[in-house]
């Protein structure tokens, strides 16, 4: 499974926005198709709110992580949830790997 790359893809991305995220958790489970194999993620984050962090949950889903090897075929924030100065995101995303 791919889960600690893309673990470190999202939040590098998001480090590049400018912001820092806390990685709260993250749950791998393989996925396959008839003709493709990858992981479904679930990837929950803290992260200070403000308009740097909502810029880039905003284009996070057209965004190409650069996960090696694999294709980001589906990437949406699931869940978003304000609590005092801090945000918590619930991210999923589905990597198919590259053959």
């Amino acid at each position: 499974m791919v889960g600690d790359t893309f673990e470190r893809a999202v939040t590098r991305s998001a480090a590049r926005a400018g912001t820092t995220v806390a990685v709260e958790s993250h749950h791998a489970v393989a996925w396959f198709s008839a003709t493709f194999s990858g992981d479904r993620h679930e990837l929950v984050l803290s992260a200070p709110a403000g308009e740097v962090l909502d810029d880039w949950t905003a284009g996070l889903p057209a965004l190409d992580l650069g996960v090696p090897g694999h294709l980001l075929a589906d990437l949406r924030i699931a869940a978003r949830e304000r609590r005092g100065d801090r945000v918590r995101l619930r991210i999923e995303g589905l990597t198919v790997a590259l053959q």
